[in-house]
């Protein structure tokens, strides 16, 4: 591998310099096309998860609306059950033959049957039918005259089976699917079996006041099946075969499927409460036709930009190079003609660019260097060396910090520990600001900083100034990033301190809740302005010159982490607080992660 990457260096080295550009502009072209077809790629596939999610969302939203409407009835059949109108009727029937009394008897039933009639129309009720040994009541007698016998009977059967208890009974694709429960005397808790309440719900108007409450989507099909893939109900534009194919193909969540020529977003699970199965689905084929029209046309896009790269890149490089061939000529006559220059050389001299400047300075050089030949060459060389010589000698941050130091001493030597321990706590806070480029520090390190810059208030305000630190001794093993504390006491004692005459509190507050580091500056005497880190960022407000800073603490917080976590600013019982958040994480731990930034 090392030999053949040699060898390609060889090859390059090689190259004519327009060769080189050619090939560095086509690499960085075919790279920058990688990457973004790398990023459509993933932003292709992070949006159609996204979109995926919503959609299946959505749909799934349908089952639960059929469910709620299901438990609606079975709520129905109780307040049925309990009601005094119905227990009293059943209780006491009418004897055989009596006719006015047998009247009576069927008008106190369906009266109590037709109370529950408003409700029956918001749940989809198609009929409710009340059965006894000798009557049969019905609010609907030619919805219940559309229903099957066998139908019927089986749920009149599993009603006196289950005793009082709710059971559902359905057939293959009927319009109706039948609540059944046995009707037990209630009085005196004899428990006594007074006859069968049917319930039938229009399984068609279920399904579509379902989804159209709630579905956004047209051409949306339904399928409700049982535990054993008996199919319970199916649109109407689903035959029985494309019904059981989507049934077997069915989902825990969500997936697209192909089916006659098209595709299809199923999404399928269970009826909540219920152990029905459930499947939704609609037309995928124009989403999925445009994903690869849209695939399609970058692809061309990126086709067409390369080959316009390539043309338009020879072209400028040609006119490059051809410069560079000028200025390499004239280089050429210039020493063939003995350092004499002569009136084409002052060509390409006037273009305002890198190449009119390289010939402009060849012209000047020329000059320099004839004067340097017939005057003075060795003078000329010592003033060079003497410029190179004062250009080495500037002054550095390391001669900063010896220069403090050198002062610190010269206070400790007078005597004046004041002076002394404000170089001191200057020079701790230069060299931080200086020379520390660790993205994130050590907490204690950090409050090192502060009380060096506190140290320096303090001498500048003496008893006006009273700051308290209050930390959670779990915290004190955390790291933060650098200079992040620091700037918000400064902008405390700047807006709280340097407005008032009266004693300024400032208290720093730091605590972990929920492996999450809090971080607060409290200070009197100032108050942030509402949405005030917002209108930094909008650029809407003129900051007194601690603005920038602010939004710098923010923006390295969620470059480092995530944008849940920065900076906010309130205020609270009369003092300014800067609120830091970031994750808890401590020092030397194998789990620090932060963000690549």
């Amino acid at each position: 591998m090392s030999r053949f990457v040699a060898y390609l260096q060889n090859k390059f080295s090689d190259f004519t310099l327009k060769k080189k550009i050619l090939s560095i502009v086509l690499f960085n072209s075919i790279t920058i096309m990688i990457c973004a077809g790398v990023g459509y790629r993933l932003y292709t596939q992070v949006y159609n998860n996204l979109l995926y999610d919503s959609i299946a969302g959505n749909l799934a939203m349908v089952s639960y609306q059929i469910s709620q409407n299901m438990e609606n009835v079975e709520y129905i059949s109780s307040l049925i059950l309990s009601s005094s109108a119905i227990q009293g009727p059943l209780s006491n029937p009418p004897e055989n033959g009596d006719s006015f009394a047998t009247a009576e008897y069927n008008r106190q039933i369906n009266n109590a049957l037709q109370e529950y009639s408003s409700l029956s129309l918001q749940n989809n009720i198609a009929y409710i039918a009340l059965y006894n040994h000798q009557y049969t009541n019905c609010t609907n007698w030619a919805f219940l005259d559309k229903t099957p016998d066998f139908l019927l009977e089986t749920a009149i059967k599993n009603g006196e089976t289950r005793q009082g208890a709710v059971t559902w009974t359905y057939a293959f694709r009927n319009p109706y699917m039948l609540l059944s429960r046995n009707i037990r005397q209630i009085e005196k808790m004899s428990l006594k079996p007074l006859g069968n309440l049917v319930i039938g719900v229009d399984v068609e108007a279920l399904v579509a006041s379902s989804t159209s409450s709630i579905s956004l989507y047209q051409n949306q099909s339904f399928i409700i099946a049982d535990e054993n893939d008996q199919i319970i109900y199916a649109s109407d534009n689903l035959s029985d075969q494309e019904a059981k194919f989507f049934l077997a193909e069915s989902p825990d969540s969500y997936k697209t499927v192909s089916h006659g020529g098209h595709d299809f977003f199923v999404v399928g699970g269970k009826l909540p409460h219920y152990q029905f199965k459930y499947i939704t689905l609609i037309s995928f084929d124009e989403i999925a036709h445009i994903r690869q029209f849209s695939f399609e046309m970058v692809t061309i896009i990126f086709a067409i930009g390369f080959a316009l790269i390539f043309f338009f890149s020879s072209r400028l490089i040609h006119g490059i190079i051809q410069q560079f061939d000028a200025l390499i000529l004239k280089m050429e006559r210039f020493t063939r003609n003995e350092l004499v220059l002569s009136e084409e050389d002052n060509q390409y001299c006037s273009q305002e660019n890198e190449i009119g400047a390289l010939h402009r300075q060849f012209i000047q050089m020329a000059k320099q260097i004839q004067h340097l030949v017939q005057v003075n060459y060795v003078n000329e060389i010592l003033t060079k060396d003497a410029q190179l010589e004062a250009l080495k000698s500037q002054i550095s941050p390391h001669f900063l910090y010896n220069t403090l130091q050198t002062i610190n001493w010269r206070a400790k030597a007078a005597g004046d520990s004041t002076i002394s321990q404000m170089v001191e706590s200057l020079g701790t806070l230069l060299r931080a600001s200086l020379s520390n480029r660790k993205p994130l520090v050590s907490l204690s390190y950090e409050l090192e900083l502060v009380d060096s810059y506190i140290t320096i208030q303090r001498i500048r305000f003496e008893n006006r100034l009273a700051y308290q630190v209050n930390m959670d001794p779990e915290a004190a093993e955390g790291i933060i990033p650098p200079l992040t504390i620091q700037p918000l006491v400064e902008n405390a004692i700047h807006y709280g301190l340097e407005e008032m005459t009266e004693i300024c509190h400032i208290y720093l507050q730091i605590n972990v809740k929920d492996q999450v580091l809090i971080v607060q500056v409290k200070n009197e005497g100032s108050y942030f302005e509402d949405n005030l880190m917002e209108k930094l960022r909008q650029k809407q407000n003129a900051s007194r010159g601690f603005g920038i800073g602010l939004l710098n603490i923010d923006q390295r917080i969620k470059l480092l982490f995530s944008d849940e976590y920065g900076l906010s600013l309130r205020n609270e019982d009369g003092f300014a607080v800067a609120t830091i958040t970031l994750p808890f994480q401590k020092e030397g731990a194998e789990d620090v992660k932060i963000t690549d930034c």
